[in-house]
């Protein structure tokens, strides 16, 4: 059986050129609820510059207040709790998120607070049937070493918290403070935590010894090697915010987890590159919008969740038996439009990803799925494009199209199709409210390996993984149509 494919590749590059979406459509909102970071490297502070480099409009609740430099935290003292409370609801009533990023909580009457907001969270409230997707970096001790996480605070996050979580991203010491014991095996250790409650776990391998950098990621039933060469610098300061609040903000933008943790560790090495300089300790980095630079993207190996990954080399990668734990083969329909995509390989086509407003849930509806059908299909004969394979998601569509010679561009398709669609789902749910986000990502596919790749991140991404397992809930599951 062939091992893993090893993609360097990225989830979606066209973030870094959505500029001109971002300023013609409302930014998606994401919350930050941790500490304030008087030097500015972390906490709050690199939140708030992180969802800002992605076109996020990030809002704060400051947990705690912290004296601090490039050399530690000198001091820390958590807000009231009536302060703390006030900043959620007032949020709560006016800035609903997409996205949650929690980070520094510091005392078990903040972790007590947050957990009881979260749970009588009225989804209403929000004016979306989905309460937002909860990132947490469980921070114990900051770079330098200082305790941030009261002990009677760890068992409250624990039991309170982890089962809200969709993502937690702890470091190589705070996974093994969560065990509760030394890490022997990376693969083990995350399981462990997923027994805890939270829906997916992020391991990160900084704190390792070696010349790459080598992280884990597990939802339990796909997992994700990453791996990158060490970045040797002391402007580490902020890192573990830097990587929560990127996978919070690309969320927020409409990606998929899996694909957020690649994009995140790419944006994480673009800022371990760029040192601010400042400082006579672990000093900040440069926090720039996100230029998704070839040279930054981490080698994944997906699926197999056996070895660690190998850098590739030329002349071919890891046979099957260095990697004998590998993903299943593919079905014959996927097979078979691999086959299809050689029509790629002298002509450009696109992948494209579009999603609800808010990730609403609105297309697990056999009417809606219809209207989704017949609008696609109608929007390709009239505006001259070919080939319009789709997988529909509960939130979001990924498609594979094609122009013709007498095509339009790919915007006005899609908003073409947004508009007729729109309408359509709009008398079907009785909604006054709308449908799609504004804008909408695209990859430029030039080959058939880039759309190999784009189809395995599809046919493997655990949301579609998980629909399928549960084929009642969602008959629609990796449902395809080409022509």
């Amino acid at each position: 059986m062939p091992s893993p494919p090893k993609i360097k590749t990225v989830g979606d590059p066209q973030i870094k050129n959505q500029h001109s979406a971002i300023k013609n459509s409302p930014a998606p909102i994401a919350w930050a609820i941790a500490g304030s970071d008087s030097g500015g490297g972390a906490g709050i502070q690199a939140d708030l510059k992180v969802m800002s480099a992605f076109g996020v409009h990030g809002c704060s609740v400051i947990t705690a207040l912290t004296a601090q430099n490039t050399l530690g935290v000198q001091s820390s003292e958590p807000v009231s709790d009536a302060m703390l409370r006030a900043q959620l609801q007032s949020l709560e009533t006016d800035l609903p998120p997409a996205v949650i990023k929690t980070g520094m909580l510091g005392s078990a009457d903040t972790c007590s607070i947050l957990a009881d907001f979260l749970g009588k969270l009225q989804v209403s409230s929000f004016q979306f049937p989905v309460p937002p997707v909860l990132v947490c970096d469980p921070v114990l001790k900051s770079t330098s070493g200082s305790n941030l996480l009261d002990p009677e605070a760890l068992g409250i996050l624990v039991q309170s918290l982890f089962p809200r979580v969709d993502i937690l991203t702890p470091n190589l010491p705070e996974a093994e403070k969560l065990i509760g014991r030394k890490i022997e095996s990376i693969e083990q250790a995350a399981d462990l935590i997923l027994a805890m409650g939270v829906k997916s776990v992020l391991i990160k391998g900084g704190h390792a010894e070696g010349g790459e950098c080598r992280d884990f990621w597990s939802d339990g039933t796909q997992t994700l090697w990453l791996s990158s060469p060490r970045i040797e610098t002391p402007s580490t300061h902020g890192t573990g915010c830097i990587l929560a609040s990127a996978i919070a903000s690309v969320l927020a933008r409409g990606q998929e987890m899996a694909e957020a943790v690649i994009t995140a560790k790419t944006f994480l090495n673009q800022c371990l590159k760029s040192p601010a300089n400042l400082g006579a300790g672990h000093g900040p980095m440069l926090i720039e919008p996100f230029r998704n630079n070839s040279d930054d993207r981490p080698y994944v190996v997906a699926g197999g969740g056996g070895s660690a990954p190998r850098k590739a080399v030329d002349g071919g990668g890891d046979s099957a038996a260095q990697n004998p734990e590998s993903p299943p083969p593919a079905t014959t329909e996927h097979s078979h439009l691999r086959r299809l995509s050689k029509i790629f390989v002298s002509d450009p086509a696109y992948f494209v990803t579009t999603c609800t407003k808010n990730r609403r849930r609105l297309l697990d509806n056999p009417t809606v799925h219809q209207i989704l059908r017949e609008e696609w299909e109608g929007a390709l004969d009239r505006h001259g494009w070919a080939f319009g394979s789709y997988v529909v998601m509960p939130d979001h569509i990924h498609f594979f199209c094609k122009p013709t010679p007498e095509a339009c561009k790919l915007s006005e398709l899609m908003q073409h199709w947004k508009e007729w669609t729109s309408k359509r789902i709009k008398q079907e749910l009785l909604l006054d409210d709308t449908v799609w986000q504004e804008e909408f990502f695209d990859h430029l596919l030039r080959s058939h390996e880039s759309y190999s790749e784009k189809w395995n991140y599809v046919e493997q991404n655990p949301v579609r993984a998980g629909l399928a397992a549960t084929a009642a809930d969602w008959p629609y599951a990796g449902f395809i149509h080409y022509k």
